[in-house]
């Protein structure tokens, strides 16, 4: 009869503790999403996980408009050239669900190489992109909650997943950086070395 209690005891133990790792890593698995997207706030994903490139950042600027830079990396690259695209654009809501990819245009930002970017020593390039000819995350696509979170679909996100180019949802994620909302604040930004820490 003692053994009985003991094992039933032991039985309640294990089950109530797995239900305490189950609820806690369900917390930390919200914690680490967006439940909700808000103005002035940067968004990116889990980019080490999914990709090979360099992490994109997205923003929310007003009821239409977003602002995205995408596959930002300021690092030095053995003295190669770079450059650092700011893309705006116009979004509609449907049903929860946030349609990027209207009135997209790209101001982009060429750096011989890193040397001149510490100099703020650029070229500037200004352009209207067709829905057909976006190849960056964030440009188009959707967003749109599962589970109670928020998540990026695209075709455009060059990742291990997706060879045949299909339809990738990633978990957004909030940044710990802050993308310009102008192209003025943007080529102010961004036309000499920052401190900030990208993620």
């Amino acid at each position: 009869m003692i053994n009985i209690k003991k094992r039933k005891w032991l039985v309640l133990t294990i089950t109530f503790l797995g239900l305490l790792v189950a609820v806690g890593s369900f917390l930390l698995w919200q914690a680490n999403g967006v439940t909700k997207i808000n103005y002035n706030q940067t968004y990116t994903y889990e980019n080490k996980r999914i990709s090979p490139d360099p992490p994109s950042y997205f923003r929310i600027v007003d009821g239409s408009h977003y602002v995205t830079i995408p596959q930002l990396n300021l690092e030095d690259d053995y003295n190669q050239g770079f450059k650092i695209d700011f893309i705006q654009g116009s979004y509609t809501r449907s049903q929860g669900v946030l349609i990027l990819g209207k009135n997209i245009t790209r101001t982009r930002l060429w750096f011989d190489n890193y040397q001149a970017f510490e100099k703020g020593m650029y070229s500037k390039k200004n352009a209207k992109i067709p829905l057909n000819q976006a190849t960056s995350p964030f440009e188009e696509g959707q967003m749109f909650k599962k589970h109670g979170l928020y998540y990026y679909k695209s075709k455009r996100l060059d990742t291990y997943l997706s060879i045949k180019k299909k339809y990738v949802s990633i978990r957004l994620k909030p940044a710990k950086i802050n993308i310009p909302t102008t192209e003025k604040e943007f080529i102010q930004r961004y036309h000499k070395k920052q401190s900030h820490q990208q993620e």
